[in-house]
This record gives C-alpha cells, sequence and structure tokens, in this order.
C-alpha cells in the first residue's frame, strides 16, 4: 500500500514537473518521507544459532505526505563501461550534489542488466535536508524505482523491485538508510539500517497517532548524517532496547498510543544521553513538561536530525484543544510548528 500512495504523488507532481517530455527511454517514481523514529538504538537479535547486537530502528512513515520524486532518462548512444563511484557512473545528475541519487541509479540499472547503460538523474525533494525526514533515502528510493520504470519502458517489459532488493541498493548508495521501500500500513519493522535488511516484523501497523510536528533547529543547514558518530550503548540500555520492542509489540497488538508514545519518549530520552551524541534537542527537559501539561502520549524524535514531534491520541475528545496549548507551548520555546498529521491507519 506504502507503493500505491507514491505512485499516487508521482501522479500528482511529475505530471507538472516531469511527464512534459516522457519517451520510451524515461521513468518517473516516488517516494514518500518518514518522521524521526519511534524507537532506535541496538539490539539483541538471535541469527544462526548465535545472537548478536544489531543497530536498528522503527520509523514513523508519512506516505500521504509528499517526499522525493525522480526521472532516469535512458541514453542507449552514450555507452562504456562505468564505475558506480560519484563523478564516474555514466549518469548525469540534476542537481549534482545528489550523488547518492546518482549511484543509486547506477547500481539500480546494473541490478537490472543495464550496466553499459548511461542515463541522465534529475531529483525534486520536497523534504527538508538534514531534518531526520528521509531526504536522503526518499531520493535513493525514487531514483531506483525510476530507473526500474526506465528499463521497463525501454524493454517493453515489467520490472518491479521487490523492496528488499530497494533497501540493499540504497544502503549501498548511501551506507545507512531508512525503511522507506517497506510498506507501513499493514505491518512495522525494525529494520536495520546498515545492512539494509528487516530483523522483525510486527503483525499490524503502528497505532493511529496524532503527531505535532516541530523543527527545533539544533543546527544550521541541517545535519550532515555521514559525519555523525555512531551513538555508544551500555548493556543495560541495550537490554532496555529489547524492553521497550516488547512494550512495542504490545503496543501494535492492542492498538494502544499510550504504549507506543512511552516507547518513543524512551527512545528519545535514550538518545539524548547517549554517549557521544551531537544531536541533543536544545530545551528537551522543557518539551518533556509540555508533553506532561498537555496530556500528550510521548515524544518522538529524528535521531540524526533535528525535527521531533508530540504524540496525542487521535480519539481524545479535546484533541484540538490539547494540540493548540502544545503548539503555543512550543511557539514560545521558539521552535517553529512543522505540521501535525496522523500515523496511516
Amino acid at each position: 500500500m506504502a507503493e500505491r500512495y507514491d505512485r499516487d504523488l508521482t501522479e500528482r507532481y511529475a505530471t507538472r514537473a516531469f511527464q512534459r517530455r516522457l519517451t520510451k527511454t524515461c521513468g518517473v517514481a516516488a517516494c514518500h518521507p518518514h518522521f524521526g523514529e519511534l524507537l532506535q538504538g541496538a539490539f539483541d537479535v538471535a541469527e544462526g544459532g548465535y545472537r548478536r547486537t544489531v543497530r536498528a530502528l522503527v520509523s514513523v512513515h508519512m506516505p500521504y505526505s509528499a517526499g522525493s520524486i525522480a526521472r532516469v532518462t535512458l541514453e542507449p548512444s552514450r555507452l562504456g563501461k562505468f564505475v558506480p563511484e560519484a563523478g564516474r557512473t555514466g549518469i548525469h545528475v540534476r542537481p549534482p550534489h545528489f550523488r547518492k541519487c546518482e549511484i543509486a541509479a547506477r547500481l539500480a540499472l546494473d541490478a537490472f542488466g543495464m550496466k553499459n547503460m548511461a542515463a541522465t538523474l534529475e531529483v525534486i525533494t520536497f523534504v527538508p535536508e538534514g531534518a531526520g525526514m528521509g531526504s536522503s533515502t526518499t531520493g535513493v528510493v525514487a531514483s531506483i524505482r525510476a530507473a526500474a520504470e526506465a528499463v521497463s519502458a525501454y524493454r517493453g517489459t515489467r520490472i518491479t523491485p521487490a523492496p528488499h532488493l530497494q533497501a540493499k541498493l540504497a544502503v549501498a548508495a548511501e551506507h545507512a538508510c531508512d525503511s522507506l521501500m517497506f510498506d507501513c500500513t499493514g505491518s512495522t519493522i525494525l529494520f536495520a539500517q546498515r545492512i539494509g535488511k528487516i530483523i522483525r516484523t510486527f503483525n499490524g501497523p503502528l497505532p493511529q497517532m496524532h503527531i505535532l510536528g516541530f523543527d527545533t533547529g539544533s543546527t544550521s543547514g541541517g545535519v550532515d548524517t555521514d559525519r555523525l558518530p555512531r551513538a555508544r550503548y551500555s548493556r543495560d540500555q541495550v537490554a532496555a532496547f529489547g524492553c521497550a520492542l516488547a512494550i512495542l509489540e504490545q503496543a501494535i497488538a492492542e492498538q494502544s498510543v499510550a504504549l507506543a508514545g512511552r516507547v518513543a519518549t524512551f527512545s528519545a530520552i535514550t538518545s539524548e544521553t547517549a554517549m557521544q551524541n551531537p544531536l541533543k534537542k536544545p530545551k528537551f527537559n522543557e518539551l518533556l513538561r509540555i508533553k506532561e501539561d498537555t496530556g500528550s502520549a510521548g515524544i518522538v524524535v529524528a535521531h540524526s536530525g533535528t525535527v521531533a514531534g508530540l504524540i496525542f491520541d487521535a480519539a481524545l475528545p479535546d484533541l484540538r484543544t490539547r494540540v493548540g496549548e502544545a503548539s503555543a507551548a512550543i511557539s514560545r520555546l521558539g521552535f517553529d510548528r512543522l505540521r501535525t498529521f496522523s500515523t496511516p491507519y
């Protein structure tokens, strides 16, 4: 279902932006954003008879929101051997600084049997860079999907890259990615962002949460996530992440916003206290007080970005009043309100 909404996004925006000169060598595709992570940390998992600690996350998908759109135009006349490195891929990308998208398109064409095919790649993103909403992954996934569409048009045979392949290519292009290539409307996944693999699948989506999102503006011009050191966790914290995962499973089974909010708050606080975390949210304690004062179920943050949000139960009879009070209090802290939205249901 998530890809269905991405196709709707393609039709809405690409008609104006990209589809004016579509040919049998062109492909257009989109990818939706996310809003931080409900849970992110290190988890003890069993694999092949052994146990190991894996870094993983549960993203808060926004499948109804505009993310990134890509158009790939194949250039059969420009043949040659290319290496998947920025500037040597045989892909001409616009804007030129979207190097990860360039590499992703090259890797995708290679995976679809077009290793000697050159191409032009254009990317438009509606996601603020460095905010923790998936600006990089939306562009990368959109580029992979657009490459598949272009090859499909060129060959006259439909190519639909599986989400697992999209994840593998996305990690190869950007070293770590979000879980945006997977459906979020029918299930919830714990995703290992550095290996592009699902660690665990929960039977059901996240509870329907009404989220008041804002930007803490803790850095100027966003965050270069490639330069961020990895958070370090103690054994006790790894054990606590396992407990949080169990609570999240219960939250999904019961569709409990209260339990989901507890998990998000735990993850946010753990992120704030983790060693080597350069992205501590300013006035975080004040945000926690606003959460308590307005009856918010929890606080969700981007663990590698600047956005944060207060979680409310969408079924509350006085929801509008509580959100209005929280919005006014957040504005008094000097943070810009971004949007309010509900998680998929």
